[in-house]
C-alpha cells in the first residue's frame, strides 16, 4: 500500500468493519515500490493499493494480479505547504516563480508519482530553481517529512498528508498552503489491484467493491483530500 494512503486506508477499514464485524485485515504500510518488489518476490498480499497505475499494470502483465480487478480508487492532489503560516501567499505560484525561499522539497520524480507531478508543475510554470534550492525525497512521505521537520522551508506534498496531519493535531489549520489547479500537472492516478493470493478470498473482492461503490467510502476519500475518478455512472454498483 502507498505509504501516504495509510491513514485513509485505516479509516476505510475501520468503517467497513463497523458494517461487517467478521472482516479481518492486516495492513502493510510502505512505499509502492517496496511492496511492488515484495509482491514480485512472492509476498502473499491479497490486495495492493498503489500510488500509481503503472505498477498495478505491470503486475497484471506478469500474471501476478487479476486482469479484471484494476480499480482507480482515487486521484491524488498536490499541495504547496509550509510550516510557516506567513510564507505561502494566496498565489502560491508567484512564490515558486520568484524563487524567494531557501529549500523546496519534492518527491523523486524517477520513482514517485507525486514527484512526477511536482516536476511537471514546476516545468509548466517556467520555475527555474538553483540546485541548492531543491531537496528530493525518495518518496512523498520523505518529502513531507523534510517540510514537517524544517529541513525544507516548503514542499510540493500530497494534500492528503496535510489534511490528515491537521486532523491528528486537533483540526486547526497548520502553516500556509496553496492548492495548485488540477490541470497544472498530470493526474496522479492511484490504483488498486487484486493479487493472485486474494483470488479466492471473498472478503478481498467485497472490500474492493465497497471502496469502488459505497458513498461512505467516497466521503472518506474526499475528506482526506483525494479526488474521485469518474466511473461512468458506477456500472456494477447496484445495491450501493
Amino acid at each position: 500500500m502507498a505509504a501516504n494512503f495509510n491513514p485513509t486506508l485505516e479509516h476505510l477499514v475501520t468503517q467497513y468493519q463497523s458494517q461487517h464485524p467478521d472482516f479481518r485485515v492486516r495492513i502493510s504500510s510502505g512505499s509502492s515500490g517496496k511492496h511492488f518488489a515484495q509482491i514480485r518476490q512472492g509476498a502473499p498480499f491479497d490486495l495492493f493499493f498503489s500510488a500509481d497505475d503503472q505498477r498495478t499494470a505491470d503486475l497484471v502483465d506478469s500474471g501476478e494480479a487479476l486482469p479484471d480487478s484494476r480499480l482507480v480508487y482515487a486521484l491524488g492532489q498536490l499541495m504547496l505547504w509550509s510550516n510557516d503560516p506567513e510564507l505561502i501567499p494566496e498565489d502560491g505560484l508567484a512564490l515558486l516563480q520568484s524563487g524567494e525561499f531557501r529549500r523546496l522539497a519534492i518527491a523523486n520524480p524517477r520513482v514517485a508519482p507525486y514527484g512526477v507531478a511536482a516536476e511537471a508543475l514546476l516545468d509548466n510554470a517556467g520555475v527555474q530553481l538553483q540546485s541548492r534550492q531543491l531537496v528530493t525525497g525518495q518518496s512523498i512521505s520523505q518529502a513531507f517529512t523534510f517540510v514537517r521537520s524544517g529541513n525544507a522551508e516548503l514542499g510540493l506534498v500530497a494534500a492528503s498528508q496535510v489534511i490528515v496531519l491537521e486532523r491528528q493535531q486537533g483540526g486547526e489549520p497548520m502553516g500556509s498552503r496553496w492548492l495548485p489547479p488540477a490541470d497544472s500537472y498530470p493526474p496522479i492516478v492511484q490504483e488498486a489491484v487484486m493479487l493472485q493470493a486474494g483470488a479466492d478470498n471473498p472478503w478481498a473482492a467485497a472490500f474492493m467493491q465497497w471502496v469502488r461503490c459505497d458513498q461512505v467510502a467516497h466521503g472518506i476519500l474526499e475528506q482526506d483530500g483525494y479526488l474521485l475518478p469518474s466511473r461512468n455512472g458506477e456500472a456494477g454498483c447496484a445495491g450501493y
